[in-house]
C-alpha cells in the first residue's frame, strides 16, 4: 500500500493521525510503516524530517519503494492508529532554505546558463554547487535580486502536469525524468522539477545572503 504523502498536500502541517501498518525491529530501532505522513524522507538535497510518533522519537525518515519509512526509538503497534507531530523549528527553517535555493538558482541558471549539480542544506548555511564560474563579484548583485523575490511575497506555483501537458514546461533539471514530474514554479524567477516541501509565498523565506562562491570542481560552489 502506497504511503499517502500528506507533506504535499500541506507542507505547513504539523500534526496528523495515521494507520499503523507494520513495525519491525532493525538494529536498535523500529521501522514503522504508516497509510498517511506528514514527515517528509530524505531526498532531492533535502534532509527528513524528525519529530514523534504516538509517543516514541521519529529519528530517520526515507523511502522505500511506495513506501515512507519510519525509523524509530520504540515500537508501534500494528492496526493502532498514532498521532505525528513535526519538528516544526527543523521543518520550516528546511522550507525556507529550500525555496531560498531554488530563487538563487534560478536566477544563476537565467544569467549564466549555469545548472545546480547539488546542495546541502545545514544547520548553519546552504551549500550549493554549479557546473560553470559564478564571478564573486556578482554576488551583491544576484543577492538584491534574490531579497527582491522575497519581498514580492510571491505565491509558489507547485503542480504535475500531465503527460500532455510536461513537455511544453519549461523546467530546471539535471537529467530526463519520467512522467510524473513536480514542477515547483516561482513566478518570474524559477521553475524546477522537485520532490521537496516548500514555502507557501517567497516571504516567508526571510532573509538570503550570500557569502561567497569558489572554484569546485570545474564550477562554482555557493
Amino acid at each position: 500500500m502506497q504511503t499517502r504523502k500528506l507533506y504535499y498536500e500541506d507542507s505547513h502541517l504539523k500534526t496528523f493521525r495515521a494507520q499503523v501498518l507494520s513495525c519491525q525491529p532493525e538494529k536498535d530501532s523500529f521501522v514503522v510503516t504508516l497509510d498517511a505522513t506528514a514527515f517528509y524522507p530524505e531526498g532531492g538535497g533535502q534532509p527528513y524530517d524528525t519529530g514523534t510518533l504516538g509517543g516514541v522519537k521519529v529519528l530517520q525518515v526515507h523511502t522505500r519503494g511506495e513506501d515512507v519509512v519510519h525509523t524509530c526509538d520504540g515500537p508501534l503497534e500494528p492496526g493502532s492508529r498514532v498521532s505525528g507531530q513535526i519538528d516544526w523549528d527543523r521543518r520550516f527553517d528546511l522550507m525556507q532554505n529550500h525555496s531560498g535555493e531554488h530563487i538563487v538558482s534560478g536566477i544563476l541558471h537565467r544569467r549564466y546558463g549555469v545548472n545546480n549539480t547539488g546542495f546541502h542544506m545545514g544547520a548553519a548555511r546552504t551549500v550549493i554547487d554549479f557546473d560553470g564560474v559564478i564571478p564573486s563579484e556578482a554576488l551583491p548583485d544576484i543577492e538584491q535580486e534574490a531579497n527582491h523575490a522575497v519581498w514580492q511575497n510571491i505565491p509558489l506555483h507547485i503542480w504535475c502536469p500531465s503527460p500532455e501537458e510536461l513537455p511544453a514546461v519549461p523546467y530546471r533539471s539535471k537529467k530526463a525524468l519520467p512522467w510524473p514530474v513536480r514542477i515547483v514554479e516561482i513566478p518570474g524567477f524559477d521553475t524546477c522539477a522537485c520532490c521537496g516541501t516548500h514555502v507557501t509565498a517567497t516571504g516567508e523565506i526571510g532573509l538570503i545572503k550570500l557569502y561567497s562562491s569558489v572554484p569546485f570542481r570545474g564550477g562554482s560552489r555557493i
